[in-house]
Formats: structure tokens, sequence, C-alpha cells
């Protein structure tokens, strides 16, 4: 019964994807100019199934069968990000206010449409480093009834890429663990600088 509960969490947050250079494996091509390559891989390849969407802007693991103590999810999904340097102090105010925010309109709709069965609660959330980008951890706490599902949010700025990492579980610990494990094993390379276009060459006048 804990399955469905955690799959409904993971719909809660999903953003739509947007554009990257994203890649899991096979022979590494050259990083185009202005482009980001992310290597997605489970830390212990045995104990997870892994499922992708065609254009491969969303990929979800899952921890197989007695593999872990509890159902174990982790979801990355690829954007278009807003900005290649985010601002300090707007990041701030997207950790504290604004994604805390979204959450809680999203679970006061859910709540409404459950008839008060189901609820969604932010128990922190605050800007931090990951792979070397500025970014945001997010946990939350999604319910309903007697169950309930912990859903650990890291969302990285690497440059033209957002990258939003979500580990679910009713397991706590589990959650948190598998989040730091599969940022651990992702790997991040950013191509060359885009090249400049050049300015037109200007004719000769004769006088």
């Amino acid at each position: 019964m804990k399955h469905p509960i955690v799959a409904t969490a993971l719909c809660v947050f999903v953003l739509a994807p947007g554009l990257c250079f994203a890649q899991t494996g096979g022979e590494p091509k050259p990083i185009k100019p202005g482009s980001v390559r992310i290597t997605t891989r489970a830390p212990e390849l045995d104990k997870w199934t892994a499922q992708k969407t065609a254009n491969g802007l969303r990929r979800v693991f899952r921890c197989k069968p007695l593999a872990c103590a509890e159902p174990q999810t982790v979801a990355f999904t690829f954007l278009k990000s807003p900005t290649g340097t985010p601002d300090p102090k707007a990041l701030e105010k997207f950790a504290k206010i604004d994604l805390p925010k979204s959450i809680r309109a999203a679970g006061a709709a859910r709540e409404v449409l459950s008839d008060g069965a189901e609820k969604i609660e932010t128990l922190s959330s605050k800007t931090t480093t990951l792979k070397g980008y500025p970014s945001v951890i997010n946990e939350t706490l999604f319910s309903r009834g007697k169950s309930s599902a912990y859903i650990e949010t890291a969302i990285i700025f690497a440059g033209p890429v957002m990258i939003r990492v979500q580990s679910s579980s009713p397991n706590r610990q589990l959650a948190q663990k598998s989040l730091d494990q599969f940022i651990e094993a992702m790997r991040i390379e950013e191509g060359p600088p885009p090249s400049k276009p050049r300015p037109p060459s200007k004719g000769t006048q004769s006088l």
C-alpha cells in the first residue's frame, strides 16, 4: 500500500521538461559550446531499475523489490535554467518563500480534492552548493491518512540547465541517503563557452 503514495507524491512536483544535452552512457561525444552533459547512474547498479523518456529529459530510478528497506524512487528532471548564475538573494527568496509557497498551494489544492485526506507540508527549504553549483534543498512530507512519504528535492542551477532531483520514500533517512548518493554519482560537464558572433565587416568607401 505504500507504493501508490510515493508515486503520487512524485507527480505533485514534476516540472515540464526544458532544453539540455543529457546522456546516460555509451561513447561520449564532444560537448557543444554553451551546452552541458549530465551523466546519471545508480550508485549500486544491482539495486535499481531505470527508465527515461524518449527525449532523455526525465529519468526515474526505482529500488528493486527487497533491495531497499522501504519503497524508494529517485527522479531526475532537466529544464532550461532561467539564468546561468542565480543572484544569491533571489535564490534565498526562492528557497525560503517562493518554493514553499508553491508547495503549499499544491497541497491546499490536493487537500480540497481529497476532502482533507491528503496533506503536503514543507519541513525545510534552504540554499546550498551541490557539485560546485548554486542549489536549493527542500524537504516535504506528503501524508494521506496514516500513510506518509518524504520527498527530498535538490534543484541545481548548472549553467544553462536546471537539474531537479527528487528522492521519495516512506523512510526519511532512506530518502535523504538516496538523494545524497545519486547526486554524488551524477557527473556534470560543461562545454566551451559559446562563440561570440563576428561583427559585420565594414565595406570600403571611395572618396
